[in-house]
C-alpha cells in the first residue's frame, strides 16, 4: 500500500500513485491510510521539512484529478443511444454503463482524498512562502 524513503533520522512514509484502485477496496480502509499520509505530512511539514512530501502530494492530487475526468470520459464513452417504442411512441434513449459497488467506491475515494491533499500542498506552499530557507537545510 505505501513506499517508504529512509532520510536521516527518519522514514517517510508515503502513499502509491495509484493506492486509491488497490486491495481492499474499502472507503474506511483508504480514509485510514490517507489520514496517516496526512498526518505524515503534518509531522515532517512541523519540522519544515517539505521535501518529499509536497511534490509527491502534488504528483498525487495531479494523478487523482486526471482519474477523477477519466471517468466521465469512460462513461460518456459507454453511452450509447437506441430508438424504442413507448406506448406507440417513437423516442430516442440513451442507454448508459452502470456502476459497481468497486467502481463507486474507488470514486468515493478519490473525491473525498483530493481536497484533503490539495489543503497539505497549500500549506506546503505557504510555510515555503514564509520560510523560504527550508529548501536549504
Amino acid at each position: 500500500m505505501d513506499f517508504f524513503i529512509y532520510s536521516r533520522n527518519q522514514i517517510s512514509v508515503m502513499l502509491k500513485v495509484d493506492w486509491y484502485l488497490e486491495q481492499p477496496l474499502d472507503f474506511e480502509y483508504k480514509n485510514y491510510i490517507l489520514l496517516d499520509y496526512i498526518q505524515s505530512i503534518d509531522n515532517s511539514f512541523k519540522l519544515h521539512q517539505l521535501s518529499p512530501y509536497l511534490l509527491w502530494t502534488e504528483k498525487l492530487v495531479t494523478e487523482l484529478k486526471d482519474f477523477s475526468q477519466k471517468k466521465y470520459d469512460f462513461y460518456k464513452s459507454f453511452e450509447k443511444k437506441k430508438l424504442v417504442i413507448e406506448n406507440g411512441q417513437l423516442k430516442m434513449t440513451t442507454i448508459t454503463l452502470r456502476e459497481t459497488p468497486d467502481i463507486k467506491e474507488i470514486f468515493e475515494i478519490v473525491d473525498y482524498s483530493t481536497p484533503l491533499l490539495e489543503s497539505k500542498i497549500k500549506l506546503g506552499y505557504k510555510l515555503l512562502d514564509k520560510y523560504p530557507q527550508i529548501l536549504y537545510f
